[in-house]
Parts: C-alpha cells; sequence; structure tokens
C-alpha cells in the first residue's frame, strides 16, 4: 500500500520577513511520519516559523 504523502510549506514570520509578510523559505513532499517530526521540531526550535500541510 502507498503511503499518504503530505505537502509542507514553511513560513518564516521573522523581522527579516516583515516587508514581504513572511516568505516561504521551503516546499517538499514529505510521509506522515517525516512532517511529524518537522511540526514537533519547528514548534520547539523555531516558534517564528508556521507550516502549511496539504495532504497529497
Amino acid at each position: 500500500m502507498d503511503q499518504q504523502l503530505f505537502t509542507v510549506e514553511a513560513f518564516s514570520n521573522a523581522p527579516e520577513q516583515k516587508p514581504s509578510r513572511g516568505c516561504v523559505y521551503i516546499v517538499t513532499d514529505m510521509t506522515e511520519e517525516q512532517r511529524d517530526a518537522l511540526v514537533a521540531r519547528e514548534a520547539e526550535k523555531n516558534p517564528d516559523r508556521w507550516l502549511k500541510v496539504t495532504a497529497q
């Protein structure tokens, strides 16, 4: 069975990105495990970033 894939777009609201009202800095396809690990890591280490996760 094929694994569900997700497209993850990561945005930053860091001060250097404010003029553009946020900046997409990565768009990548991930498995569910990869997505969960990234969401947890970003929430802990980079609270100024947010992720948009879309199921494929």
